[in-house]
């Protein structure tokens, strides 16, 4: 790891944990229990999660869902999401897990994805003392989180010990192998640019060849490889750069066999959920949460290809 590229990307953090998104949930709509700072003991030291508990009488185990925010491995915190995970986790009555995984370079692939199974697992493992149903968890993230959810979910399959049921895959990265320059916007300057995915790359990616492993890459795992895969919720955005291969991973999922309701958004860029517009974030956030519903209540998401204006 070299001086510059480690400077490059503490300076990414900083500016990270001062941007404020834009279109927020105001927290007084959805009280919860307790907002609580858990560290999960895994092999790349304490994960810290933030744990959003719903108010709600405990007749039954919760169900949970997963968080993973975005940042391109490298930057973001959990605390982006906070006012997303407070409304899903007051609105479907189930446990929220915010996670903050380890970041490249320091830990470079696989650390962030091992490290967000094992605390996958540990949830499974602490379900009584929890009060949660670790046979119906939900994975879900933004830009690279989206990366690492499917790849958590993937991980999950034929597990003994829990089931995830639904991913929620929101504008992700999805193919590392392919250059950067031929990942396209109908804009002049994405908020995504090319230079910035390229820096991302090298910093999760400690050899290049990696990039051809399915678990870096989940849009180069086979049709026959993705048989098994949890029912889908993918979110593109018409002017990012990551829309094509978000297309063309929903589209080898449903090869696969596997349920997938994508949702592409006109007029919106990377990050539409937590920038705006307005609109079009709401309707993806009811979305995301309308999908989560149907998955902790048993139901099959139906397949809807649709986009919003």
């Amino acid at each position: 790891m070299s001086v510059l590229k480690s400077f490059k990307a503490k300076l990414l953090r900083a500016l990270a944990k001062r941007m404020k998104a834009r279109f927020t949930y105001d927290p007084a709509q959805h009280p919860l229990r307790s907002v609580d700072e858990v560290d999960i003991p895994t092999a790349w030291g304490p994960a810290r999660a933030l744990f959003y508990w719903p108010v709600v009488t405990y007749t039954s185990p919760l169900p949970v869902y997963l968080n993973l925010h975005g940042g391109g491995f490298v930057a973001g915190v959990p605390e982006h999401d906070d006012s997303y995970c407070r409304r899903l986790a007051h609105n479907l009555g189930c446990l929220v897990v915010n996670l903050d995984y380890v970041l490249a370079p320091e830990h470079p692939f696989p650390a962030g994805l091992r490290q967000s199974f094992r605390v996958l697992e540990w949830l499974a493992e602490q379900a009584a003392d929890l009060g949660i149903d670790p046979q119906r968890i939900a994975v879900g993230g933004h830009s690279a989180g989206g990366n690492l959810a499917t790849g958590v979910a993937n991980l999950a399959r034929g597990h003994q010990g829990l089931r995830v049921v639904h991913q929620i895959i929101d504008y992700p990265v999805l193919d590392l192998l392919q250059a950067p320059s031929l990942k396209h916007s109908p804009l002049d300057k994405p908020l995504l640019g090319a230079g910035l995915v390229r820096f991302f790359n090298s910093c999760y990616l400690s050899d290049p060849a990696q990039a051809q492993d399915p678990l870096a890459s989940p849009l180069l795992a086979t049709v026959e490889a993705l048989k098994g895969m949890p029912a889908t919720t993918l979110i593109t955005a018409e002017y990012d750069i990551l829309r094509a291969e978000g297309d063309a991973y929903a589209q080898k999922l449903r090869q696969a066999g596997v349920s997938v309701n994508a949702k592409m958004f006109q007029g919106c860029d990377h990050m539409f959920t937590h920038l705006g517009p307005d609109a079009s974030a709401h309707e993806a956030w009811q979305s995301i949460e309308d999908a989560l519903r149907e998955a902790f209540h048993g139901r099959a998401v139906q397949e809807n290809e649709s986009a919003y204006a």
